[in-house]
């Protein structure tokens, strides 16, 4: 996993990168940690696995960077923010479209730890290999919006739109989209439930505004044991 910090404070930056080099060494992690103290350097730099952001710099807040990242890589990247305000972690956690998690300044050890051995697990199986005509392509899960059946192929709908894979929905679902947060709501897709906005009784609204056919009784006991377990 290839982390990328970025705070403006520079002793910050290094403390950081310090205690998380030190628990991959602990634990034999394979974590890279690369420090950043501007917005704009980071946003010159390729995708990272995970961007660890101050909420509060001075060239941009972690939630604009946030936002010019999707853009950029034309999807949810896994963004932690790190604040010392309490209303700033409250507005986080409300706003769940650009972040994943956060933690409070100054950073106490244990709950780094915590959160990146989370995040390292949940990189390991967030990377999807697909083989896409004769060439194979790298997904990341958290980009799918919704997988759909096309005969013997699987359109796999992202924010920069769909692209067609060798294989069937029914195998995807046993094999790269069997993870906690996809569910089967018809015969026809797969769901992030990431990234469902909301639903009622004959269809499920995703981020990008598209509304698909819901004919899965259990999907409300499904989506709200999901939203517990990640709210």
């Amino acid at each position: 996993m290839i982390i990328a910090l970025c705070d403006d404070e520079r002793e910050e930056n290094e403390t950081l990168k310090r205690l998380i080099n030190e628990r991959a060494l602990q634990c034999g992690l394979d974590i890279r940690c690369r420090a950043f103290t501007s917005p704009g350097e980071l946003l010159r730099e390729e995708r990272f696995d995970l961007y660890i952001l101050d909420y509060f710099m001075d060239e941009m807040n972690g939630v604009e960077l946030a936002k010019k990242l999707n853009e950029k890589f034309g999807g949810a990247v896994t963004v932690c923010y790190l604040t010392n305000y309490e209303n700033a972690a409250i507005e986080i956690i409300n706003n769940r479209v650009y972040a994943d998690g956060f933690l409070k300044k100054p950073v106490d050890a244990a709950a780094l730890y915590e959160k990146l051995e989370a995040f390292y697990k949940f990189s390991l199986n967030g990377r999807i290999e697909l083989k896409r005509g004769a060439v194979w392509e790298t997904v990341y899960a958290q980009d799918i919006l919704y997988a759909e059946a096309a005969g013997k192929k699987t359109i796999l709908h992202m924010f920069s739109g769909g692209r067609d894979y060798n294989r069937l929905l029914s195998e995807m679902e046993k094999n790269e989209l069997s993870g906690a947060q996809f569910f089967r709501i018809h015969r026809s897709f797969i769901v992030n439930m990431q990234h469902v906005v909301g639903y009622d009784a004959k269809s499920v609204t995703m981020k990008n505004g598209e509304t698909l056919s819901l004919k899965a009784k259990d999907f409300q006991a499904a989506y709200r044991q999901f939203i517990f377990r990640n709210g």
